[in-house]
């Protein structure tokens, strides 16, 4: 297993070196089979050593709206996270109200590292003001006061939901959003780096028609 890490970790050098000079369409796909395959690594590795692996062994609540306290399990992507309660219960939360590239989609790897590297491992306040069609709690984030789902706007991790947003935010909230999202686009941070950035909804759109 040991020379397996060292190979991956020798890709993911060349990989950070070649960010430099490649496109992030032809990067994505590279770092996503990367991390799946470290992910495969260490779940081997447990296995060997007798540990449980993956979702073994964790006990997963079913949604329901209200407020809680817990900490950062795991991040799936820009806008998908697993939190354990402070009774050890797992939830799979949406971010409220934003919408992060798919891991697929130009800049979904960086978006999904961005919110890794901020609050995987915190303890967060999480509001669940909704539970999606997939049974994921929709949930507003909180980090030292700080809200996690407007921090991804502001940096330009994410783009604001307006469609459904309309429906759960109030006017003041809302607008701060759209200001956020505003402020990102014009400084071209993260993914406004690119002029034709493609909303997730109508990537995904894309993806069903063909």
């Amino acid at each position: 297993m040991t020379k397996w890490r060292k190979i991956l970790l020798w890709v993911a050098v060349v990989l950070t070196i070649a960010k430099v000079w490649l496109p992030d369409s032809m990067i994505a796909p590279l770092e996503d089979w990367i991390h799946k395959a470290d992910g495969i690594v260490r779940s081997v590795q447990d296995i060997i050593n007798g540990r449980q692996t993956g979702n073994r062994g964790k006990k997963w609540v079913v949604a329901g709206k209200g407020h809680y306290t817990g900490s950062i399990d795991s991040v799936h992507d820009g806008d998908t996270v697993h939190i354990r309660d402070r009774d050890g219960h797992m939830h799979k939360v949406r971010l409220a109200n934003i919408d992060a590239p798919e891991i697929k989609q130009a800049y979904g790897i960086a978006s999904r590292d961005a919110l890794k590297a901020r609050i995987e491992g915190q303890p967060v306040d999480v509001n669940v003001v909704a539970i999606d069609q997939y049974q994921r709690e929709v949930g507003q984030i909180m980090l030292n006061n700080v809200d996690i789902n407007l921090w991804m706007v502001q940096q330009g991790h994410a783009w604001h939901y307006s469609t459904i947003a309309k429906k759960q935010q109030d006017r003041l909230a809302f607008s701060r959003y759209q200001n956020a999202q505003l402020m990102a686009r014009q400084k071209r941070l993260g993914l406004w780096h690119n002029a034709r950035a493609i909303a997730p909804w109508q990537f995904r759109q894309q993806q069903k028609n063909r």
